[in-house]
């Protein structure tokens, strides 16, 4: 029996010894508090480290708290990436461990879709914003709308909107959760690029060809859209984009790859100028705040901020009815922006603290959190 017990006891320190972790140690080396930032571990390198699937991979926080986590396939079959958010002080660092054990059921908090029913829509949203761009057959709707442009959605919710507020088909009212409030019409409205070339706009001729959702939550939404080729000053130019929102941030990442027959391209990134109030910009950054454009009451439905952040990019303040960004790009490259948006009623207090809220994605950009697999 005492041979039993012990042979129990050696089985059990052994099972323990060997339970599948892996710490990961996430440093923030900017004086900046870095908020509800993303995480990225290759799922590859997971993979060396220990043995967890989808279904069985979990991430612990210091205390040894669950945290949210997401299994990122960027549209593909095989796992690419595993992230969770961290918050960390400025100069500070912050231990997690992943494990192979029983998944919680995490919130949505990220999500986008096409939305068929609205004239090939495709809208996403996190818990703090919601955006959408348009789609083929609003072309041949009464509308009769080609634009390039983002409409930005106002809330002053954490709760997912899209889906309840196309089911009520009356988002240009606010029942008390945010509204369809900001006039996009034939321009770049909240964070869309262009072609920039001889002083003018080149927009595309049709709205978004394809749209493929690649990852849909809990914390990441992304979709690549692509554009049929359109003339550019007598080069033809075709567009893929894809846009990535993460919950708990404000800033879209706007990857896009301009092909054709170029060499280099200028292309504009930035937001249309309504009745702005105010303005703001730094080395990679430009911002603004403005009256909602499409409301019959301004004055009660508050403000819109917006942002745009290119580092090496030409900005300009006002220029063609934009703030925008310019930067040129050579075909086939990866043009890599951020752009954001805020309201007066749904969290952004004033320019001091929209500005702020940039200054966080700048060093997002500029100096990412280091990631170390210990």
């Amino acid at each position: 029996m005492k041979k039993l017990l012990l042979f129990a006891a050696a089985a059990l320190m052994a099972a323990c010894q060997t339970t599948p972790k892996m710490e990961v140690e996430v440093a923030n080396p900017t004086d900046v508090a870095r908020n509800d930032e993303t995480v990225e571990v290759c799922w590859k390198q997971l993979g060396e480290k220990i043995a967890v699937t989808p279904e069985t991979v979990v991430v612990y926080n210091a205390e040894g708290e669950q945290i949210p986590s997401q299994v990122i396939y960027a549209g593909g079959e095989e796992p690419k990436k595993l992230i969770f958010q961290a918050t960390i002080e400025g100069g500070e660092t912050a231990l997690y461990t992943i494990a192979a054990g029983e998944r919680a059921e995490y919130e949505q908090q990220a999500f986008g879709r096409q939305v068929p029913e609205r004239y090939d829509d495709y809208a996403w949203e996190n818990n703090l914003c919601a955006y959408r761009l348009y789609g083929p057959a609003l072309e041949t709707s009464p509308e009769k709308l080609i634009t390039p442009g983002i409409d930005v959605w106002v809330k002053c919710t954490e709760k997912l909107v899209i889906d309840e507020w196309y089911a009520k088909g009356d988002y240009h009212h606010n029942y008390g959760d945010g509204m369809d409030c900001y006039k996009v019409g034939k321009t770049l409205g909240g964070g869309a690029s262009v072609p920039m070339v001889e002083g003018k706009f080149w927009p595309m001729e049709h709205n978004y060809a394809t749209a493929r959702t690649l990852d849909n939550g809990p914390i990441r939404t992304s979709v690549e859209l692509t554009y049929v080729a359109w003339d550019v000053n007598g080069v033809a130019v075709s567009l893929v984009k894809t846009i990535t929102l993460d919950a708990n941030q404000r800033f879209n990442r706007m990857e896009n790859v301009y092909t054709g027959e170029f060499e280099t391209l200028p292309i504009a990134a930035g937001f249309v100028r309504h009745d702005v109030k105010a303005t703001a910009e730094g080395e990679e950054w430009l911002a603004m705040v403005e009256a909602v454009s499409d409301s019959k009451q301004p004055e009660v439905d508050g403000d819109i901020y917006q942002a745009v952040v290119l580092p090496g990019a030409e900005m300009h303040a006002d220029l063609l009815g934009h703030s925008l960004a310019v930067v040129d790009v050579k075909s086939g490259e990866k043009m890599t922006y951020y752009s954001a948006s805020g309201w007066s009623q749904g969290g952004v207090e004033n320019m001091e603290d929209w500005t702020e809220t940039i200054a966080e994605q700048v060093a997002a950009v500029t100096t990412p959190l280091t990631v170390t697999i210990k």
